[in-house]
């Protein structure tokens, strides 16, 4: 059983530029049906097999929801293998989209060997990260796991930068990333490099990027409102009002990620080289050799009030929540707030980023819409439809 559901992007286009876009979708929100009256355990087990994308995110925030719910005292190993989990995850799929998802939506042959390769590498130590999400249980992750993740993740390296993610990392502005695209010598810096070229403002958005999404931040903005408005996590908003999530949002105050902001806006080509930013930032923190660098937790549970808990995951397509409330030991009320539903809320990033598109024809279009919507990057099924205005 799943409860995904796929969106449904609307068009209306005059021949010239789009005129209205209107996003709908048929995700269910049916988590408290499916969880209530359940125990902790059992919604444990039950929430990763729900999502067929990210489920170790979704499983660490369930734990961690419902560990701060019940009111369980922190295991720092439970929490560390949580947080290691949704590292790797989010950097298969940060090497998914920059190796699979952008080349086919502009109209490349992806390069599916080097991510099947890693992505075999990884699978086995990741099911028993999954395992190890609930409390209880054996710790069964050796004290090598992370030595491994790394050297098979960073054998991506190559094929997504041609150099150390270090390296990449010390690119401080955007002559340096230039040079870096115009090099060509993998192909994400090929695509960025036509994007850069091609369509440097492709879609453009003023929606504000998501704040940091702190303890106080989320009890001040965000929990109130999922608390009483139950369509909340249909369409959420930050105080009021959309707000874009994901990569662009976390690593707005890297060097080059501030200018290319500065100079471009919140466009494909600036949350594109803030995804290849991420990467680089994952890979050296999954490599120990890496000196540390000042990052917040990955997956934290807080509790709320007695019986209450919420949890915060940064996935790869952005913030995940998690909200629990517990009665006489069992679930009474469950909401989840996935990263999708921020991105491609109906007045969000991707519809005044497909706003206003110029196209000539139809084929142009709607390679224009695919790469906007990948840089996005729904959880789900994305479908497009044009209607001639």
């Amino acid at each position: 059983m799943t409860i995904e559901g796929e969106l449904t992007v609307r068009l209306a286009w005059d021949g010239r530029q789009v005129r209205r876009v209107a996003i709908r979708s048929s995700r269910p929100f049916a988590i408290t049906r499916v969880l209530a009256g359940r125990t902790p355990a059992e919604a444990c087990a039950i929430v990763p097999r729900l999502f067929g994308i990210c489920g170790a995110a979704q499983g660490a925030a369930a734990a961690s929801a419902l560990d701060a719910a019940s009111a369980y005292s922190h295991d720092p190993r439970r929490v560390a293998e949580r947080e290691l989990a949704a590292l790797v995850e989010a950097a298969q799929e940060h090497c998914w989209r920059l190796l699979i998802d952008w080349p086919r939506a502009m109209g490349r042959a992806p390069a599916t060997a080097p991510v099947a390769a890693a992505r075999r590498q990884t699978a086995a130590t990741l099911a028993r990260l999954t395992a190890n999400l609930p409390q209880g249980g054996e710790h069964t992750t050796p004290p090598e796991t992370t030595a491994d993740l790394a050297r098979a993740l960073g054998l991506l390296a190559d094929h997504v930068y041609g150099m150390a993610p270090a390296a990449w990392l010390a690119l401080r502005d955007p002559e340096a990333l230039a040079a870096w695209t115009a090099r060509g010598a993998t192909l994400p810096a090929i695509l960025l490099g036509e994007l850069f070229t091609e369509a440097p403002q492709l879609g453009s958005s003023d929606i504000a990027l998501m704040p940091a999404a702190t303890r106080d931040a989320l009890v001040a903005s965000i929990v109130p409102v999922m608390r009483h408005n139950r369509d909340f996590a249909r369409a959420p908003v930050w105080d009021g009002s959309p707000v874009e999530t994901g990569a662009l949002a976390r690593r707005q105050a890297h060097p080059l990620i501030a200018a290319l902001r500065a100079r471009d806006g919140n466009v494909v080509t600036t949350r594109m080289a803030a995804r290849l930013a991420e990467l680089a930032l994952l890979l050296e923190r999954l490599d120990c050799a890496a000196p540390p660098r000042d990052e917040a937790p990955t997956v934290r549970g807080d509790e709320l009030a007695e019986g209450e808990g919420l949890a915060a995951v940064e996935t790869a397509r952005g913030l995940l929540l998690h909200r629990v409330r517990l009665a006489d030991g069992r679930v009474a009320d469950y909401d989840i707030v996935a990263p999708t539903e921020w991105n491609f809320h109906p007045e969000g990033a991707l519809s005044r980023g497909l706003d206003g598109i110029a196209a000539d024809d139809e084929p142009a279009l709607l390679r224009r819409v695919r790469i906007v919507v990948q840089a996005l990057d729904p959880c789900v099924a994305c479908h497009v439809e044009v209607a001639h205005a």
